[in-house]
């Protein structure tokens, strides 16, 4: 069995943003089931709110699950793949990847961009502008 990945980020209330992937079955492609279970995990996690949409939670790509992934997907139809918690404010010497994610997790406009190939100065300007 294959897995669809659904690349998910959500503004928790303390502002820090949550990213995490939910894996569902290949053939899976109905967006709210999916959504679904994203709040699921939210409510797990003592988060009431949340907002899981197609601005917050989009199709990724397909990849071979391993046991554990494969293990719940059986038993409760997704898994979730914890990545991140994005802080509300940058750091105050910001990484290539705390600059990746902060733009991912707190500007729509930028939430699946593809930043390869973008430096470190290019995206700290492009923090800086949208600030």
């Amino acid at each position: 069995m294959k897995v669809a990945v659904w690349d998910t980020y959500v503004k928790v209330p303390s502002g820090e943003v949550l990213h995490f992937d939910i894996l569902v079955p290949d053939q899976l492609r109905d967006a709210a089931v999916i959504y679904q279970y994203g709040r699921a995990f939210l409510q797990s996690r003592g988060v009431a709110s949340g907002e899981i949409d197609a601005d917050h939670c989009q199709f990724c790509h397909i990849e071979e699950p391993d046991e554990e992934m494969l293990q719940s997907i059986e038993q409760s139809g997704y898994y979730i793949l914890e990545l991140d918690t994005i802080p509300a404010q940058l750091p105050a010497e910001p990484t290539r990847r705390d600059l990746v994610l902060h733009l991912r997790g707190h500007y729509d406009q930028y939430r699946f961009a593809d930043f390869r190939g973008v430096g470190q100065e290019a995206l700290m300007q492009l923090t800086e502008r949208v600030q």
